[in-house]
């Protein structure tokens, strides 16, 4: 059937999670003495596994994304300095953080001109991520991409998390498309691309950092840049 609807990830595909990461992490290991026997690069790795294990834990709705936050900061500091912060610094080092990540927020480059130009050729857009409503909404609107979209599907919304197939679903249930009408662009395998692949959605790998595919019949995207070569990988039509 022909290609009617387009669903990205959101974090590392559209929105920079990555730069905005670690340019928050940059200010904080010149700030906080209890990071200083780290590299920074470390101190990036670290949070990086903390932060997964972190997000889990708010997306099962265990723990409130600030109690997440703080407990991220609270386990680093104590590995990093041999002992438990004073009381109320992770707390602090937390709201720094945040500060400096949201002070960071931009689209991946690339991200809205793609955007504008598949809704010029009459393609419908949806979101498709692993996060709670309210955050997704703050990065959509703090870099101007939620104009560009006509729909958000977050796994708080809808009680699963990719690579579940019902977070698809339900996106391919609001859009009123089938899955071979669709096709899903994503940074992480494990959830964008094995999810769409379960969910019979055509999946496209945004590999921007060049790693090995795990499928080399799934397509790629190393850049969103040019809009045009973006969109012919999408749409696998040739350039």
């Amino acid at each position: 059937m022909p290609l009617r609807g387009i669903l990205f990830d959101l974090d590392d595909t559209l929105f920079d999670h990555d730069r905005a990461t670690e340019s928050a992490l940059t200010l904080l290991h010149k700030s906080e003495p209890a990071f200083h026997g780290w590299a920074q690069d470390e101190l990036i790795r670290r949070h990086s596994v903390e932060l997964e294990a972190m997000h889990l834990e708010v997306l099962a709705g265990r723990l409130s994304i600030d109690i997440a936050r703080a407990e991220r900061f609270r386990r680093l500091y104590e590995v990093a300095a041999g002992g438990p912060p004073p009381s109320g610094r992770a707390a602090e080092l937390a709201r720094g953080y945040r500060a400096a990540y949201e002070e960071a927020w931009q689209p991946v480059p690339g991200a809205p001109a793609l955007l504008k130009a598949l809704r010029a050729a009459g393609f419908a857009i949806a979101i498709v991520t692993n996060n709670i409503v309210l955050e997704q909404q703050l990065k959509l609107r703090h870099c101007a991409l939620d104009s560009l979209i006509d729909l958000l599907i977050t796994s708080e919304e809808i009680g699963a998390a990719k690579p579940d197939v019902r977070i698809f679903e339900a996106a391919l249930a609001r859009l009123a498309m089938n899955a071979d009408e669709t096709v899903m662009i994503g940074d992480a395998w494990h959830t964008d691309i094995a999810g769409a692949l379960a969910a019979g959605i055509r999946p496209v790998w945004f590999n921007r950092r060049g790693a090995a595919s795990q499928d080399s019949t799934v397509a790629e995207l190393r850049s969103l840049e040019p809009t045009r070569d973006a969109i012919a990988t999408i749409t696998l039509r040739s350039c």
